[in-house]
């Protein structure tokens, strides 16, 4: 059987008793890095279309270095989370947004078997972690550009956005060097719109079963299927954030030719932006024209393969949004 992981000592904090603001940062809640012992990394698209991580100077004009919570305020399933901000050249006064720091809840992701800093591992995770995030964000970008060609879709309707992330690496007098993922801190009610093995939030439709992922149909009754002749009524067209966010899903299936599924979609609805921001997405993927068809685990250990994307389909049902915002792919078999 698989070996049970084993999670790192960490100290915690109750997210309530986080201040509303932090103006300068306590030295004695803090690990404070400055100059040479910080290095900022940032994964780009360069103009060939590769992709390749680049150093990049601190976010905020005025920052000289970084200070972060020794204490975690949050945990998920992989990750603990720090508050984490950028400071000046006295190492105290906060400059620019309030950051978020995440790192590894397990063993492997930063210690060797002895308990030591693993800067491979470490390193290994923050980089998966932005290029599933990244994956992520161009996903949202191409699905929002559905959204916008829908003919009288309510302009309410929620667009989906990831929040952008990048590495920070920290050198430590006891720790030595050592990365850690950084993005902006959301702010609002934190919400979960559906998991990586096939819960979301609305459960009181019928599920599917036995779906073959390979030919993936819609099916529900209440879908109107226009044609040329007789097109599909679009007017005052509503869907539910809820909706959105499950359309979501199913698009990031078909929009990656049915190797990818974008799922475990969290963060916070703004309602003043109607927007669905959303962070630690989870990418189930399986390519069934390889000759390897065990591929899963690409995207890291919450990456179940096929057996991810069956998952999902079990339960999901289209919504309105589905059929229109899957349209006009190439089919895959």
């Amino acid at each position: 059987g698989r070996l049970q992981r084993r999670v790192r000592q960490c100290m915690r904090e109750s997210r309530k008793m986080m201040p509303l603001l932090t103006e300068v940062i306590s030295s004695d809640q803090f690990d404070v890095y400055m100059n040479d012992d910080v290095e900022h990394l940032v994964y780009k698209t360069l103009e060939d279309g590769s992709k390749q991580f680049t150093r990049a100077k601190l976010q905020h004009p005025d920052a000289a270095g970084v200070a972060m919570k020794r204490c975690a305020f949050g945990e998920g399933q992989e990750r603990f989370a720090f508050q984490f901000f950028e400071v000046c050249n006295d190492g105290q006064t906060v400059v620019g947004p309030s950051l978020v720091a995440k790192e590894g809840r397990f063993l492997e992701d930063g210690m060797d078997k002895d308990g030591h800093n693993n800067w491979e591992a470490r390193d290994k995770f923050a980089k998966r972690f932005c290029k599933v995030q990244k994956a992520a964000r161009v996903a949202a970008q191409s699905f929002n550009k559905k959204l916008d060609d829908i003919f009288n879709l309510d302009p309410d309707t929620a667009r989906v956005k990831f929040l952008d992330c990048s590495i920070y690496y920290l050198t430590h007098s006891q720790k030595g060097e050592f990365a850690v993922i950084v993005e902006r801190k959301l702010e609002g009610s934190f919400q979960k719109w559906n998991n990586n093995n096939g819960w979301h939030r609305c459960r009181n439709e019928t599920n599917s079963s036995n779906l073959n992922i390979s030919t993936v149909t819609e099916e529900d009754d209440n879908i109107e299927s226009g044609t040329e002749n007789n097109p599909i009524s679009l007017d005052s067209l509503f869907v539910t954030k809820e909706e959105v966010a499950q359309a979501f899903s199913h698009f990031s299936y078909i929009h990656s030719g049915k190797k990818m599924l974008i799922c475990d979609l969290q963060g916070v609805y703004d309602r003043s932006k109607k927007t669905l921001t959303l962070t630690d997405p989870v990418i189930h993927y399986h390519d069934a024209r390889k000759v390897k068809k065990h591929n899963r685990g690409v995207y890291g250990r919450t990456d179940m393969g096929q057996k991810g994307i069956q998952d999902f389909f079990k339960t999901h049902k289209c919504n309105c949004l589905c059929e229109l915002v899957t349209k006009g792919f190439i089919e895959v078999s």
